[in-house]
């Protein structure tokens, strides 16, 4: 009986067999697509997250995550205005937000795969994310970056020029909560 119980303190201890909560602090949602040759980058605002993770329990780590569709920012208020609000783009009066779900994690060479359901104009498809965790002091980073086919979430339509690629970078510095 006392072995069971010294095991069951260390690993309460040592934070191991439970997925750790990690409250954004910081967050950097950029993303890039080639248009007519020129590359074009954009960014979102307003992530709102719950990330449980956990290096040492992959099956018991969750990740879910939205961003306020109308705070896609190119740097170009006509660019940003057609994207807000077009059937083609993100329509963001219907489609308010963009939304990442996890559904499982693995362990890779240089980090993390994420799988996660990611949900743009209520369209959901999974999306393979490659990303690192650092950890220290309490305080933590996730960062990866994907590439999706725009057309997959009817985004952009037809537009002459662009690119089907966007990349999505993604990055949060985290607390322990």
């Amino acid at each position: 009986m006392k072995t069971i119980l010294v095991l069951v303190i260390c690993v309460s201890i040592s934070g191991n067999g439970i997925s750790q909560t990690w409250q954004p602090i910081a967050s950097s949602i950029g993303f890039s697509v080639k248009m007519l040759g020129v590359t074009v980058q954009g960014s979102f605002k307003g992530l709102s997250a719950t990330l449980k993770f956990n290096p040492e329990t992959l099956n018991t780590n969750s990740i879910s995550a939205t961003v306020d569709a109308a705070s896609v920012d190119t740097d170009n208020s006509l660019r940003n205005r057609h994207l807000r609000e077009k059937e083609d783009f993100f329509e963001v009066a219907k489609y308010p937000n963009i939304s990442l779900k996890s559904t499982k994690f693995e362990k890779a060479p240089n980090g993390y795969i994420g799988y996660f359901e990611l949900t743009i104009k209520s369209i959901t498809k999974i999306v393979k994310v490659p990303f690192t965790f650092s950890e220290s002091n309490n305080k933590a980073t996730f960062s990866g970056t994907c590439t999706i086919n725009r057309r997959d979430w009817a985004i952009g339509g037809n537009t002459f020029g662009m690119s089907n690629d966007v990349t999505i970078h993604l990055t949060a510095n985290t607390i322990l909560k």
